[in-house]
């Protein structure tokens, strides 16, 4: 028996499409809901004279029978009911040659309803890039002011110290006092130059913090990339799609990456359903090819200028999407890491 570590689930999605599978979700607990409403039957009248409600009060009540079945047997279950139906494509069963540059595989994404694949995976998230985006000038000053800190142990800094102090003290005339006080402004000059040359992280201008989080704001709000690498020896292809926060099994943000991290180290499986399978070829589709004549109405006018402004930005929403071959869109619905028993650590009697 496997066990599953989920850390992702779209469980609307789950029930949306076993239910359609099996005509219901198996009745193992049931949990009955009754609610009940007054409602007034009453016209009010005002005539600056006097007052009267008119009318009756009628009571309706509603019960709601909801059966549900348990939360990890119904994401197992529907993995099964997919593959059995012939809706979901599992790369693992493909020959290990094969990547999802081969023409057979993305014949097939094309025309699956889902996919899943078991690999490393990134998680990017663009809040908290964001956030990390604002706080990373007051971050910078906090470490190279350690760093600086720790440079005024070193024994050479605390020599030249000793002499600057030394030299500020100076006894004599006013002629070598002067020639002193100089020669230890120098000395300090050259040491600030030295801590400010030696600062352990550099100060990123804050026109690309503010512009980055402008750029989040507008294309990238609320979103949280996950992409999958099924096939060790080919970097370029992954599978990818955006994260709901709501979906998430740690709901905190910050507990999620400092538990998981960007980058896990262990792999995990991710199920979705394929929204995009881009071609090598030049998208051939032109949704404006209807506005290519010699004379346009009026109201066609209109029309094409507006619908042409989407499609002058879609070269910038390419950027963000970044969904090109040989990569693959999904809409995940699961994300788990599944676990076989390991005999090496079984207890035995």
């Amino acid at each position: 028996m496997n066990l599953f570590d989920y850390l992702y689930v779209d469980l609307d999605k789950v029930i949306s499409l076993y239910s359609q599978l099996t005509g219901g979700v198996v009745e193992l607990r049931e949990t009955q809901f009754e609610k009940g409403s007054t409602s007034d039957n009453k016209r009010n009248y005002d005539f600056k004279v006097f007052k009267h409600d008119a009318g009756g009060t009628t009571q309706d009540k509603e019960q709601d029978k909801t059966t549900i079945k348990p939360h990890h047997a119904l994401l197992q279950e529907l993995e099964a009911e997919l593959s059995s139906s012939g809706y979901l494509l599992d790369l693992d069963n493909f020959d290990e040659t094969k990547t999802l540059k081969d023409l057979e595989i993305r014949g097939v994404l094309k025309n699956a309803l889902c996919v899943k694949c078991t690999g490393r995976i990134v998680i990017e998230d663009y809040e908290r890039l964001k956030k990390i985006g604002q706080d990373f000038p007051e971050i910078v000053k906090l470490i190279n002011r350690s760093h600086a800190d720790s440079l005024k142990e070193d024994p050479e800094y605390l020599k030249i110290e000793q002499q600057i102090e030394e030299l500020e003290n100076t006894s004599g005339d006013r002629n070598k006092k002067a020639k002193a006080k100089q020669k230890a402004k120098k000395l300090r000059a050259d040491l600030d130059s030295f801590l400010a040359s030696s600062a352990a992280v550099d100060m990123v201008p804050q026109w690309i913090l503010d512009g980055m989080g402008t750029w989040i704001d507008a294309f990238l709000p609320n979103i949280t990339n996950i992409r999958v690498y099924p096939f060790e020896s080919e970097n370029d292809e992954h599978l990818f799609g955006h994260l709901d926060a709501s979906n998430f099994t740690v709901s905190d943000p910050t507990a999620f990456h400092f538990t998981y991290g960007s980058f896990p180290t262990e792999e995990f499986t991710m199920l979705g359903i394929i929204t995009s399978v881009p071609s090598e070829e030049e998208e051939g589709f032109s949704p404006l090819q209807e506005f290519e004549k010699e004379e346009l109405e009026d109201y066609e006018s209109v029309e094409n200028a507006f619908r042409g402004m989407f499609r002058g930005f879609d070269g910038i929403e390419a950027m963000i999407r970044t969904c090109r071959y040989p990569r693959v869109l999904v809409h995940p619905i699961l994300v788990y890491r599944q676990s076989s028993p390991n005999q090496a650590i079984k207890r035995t009697e």
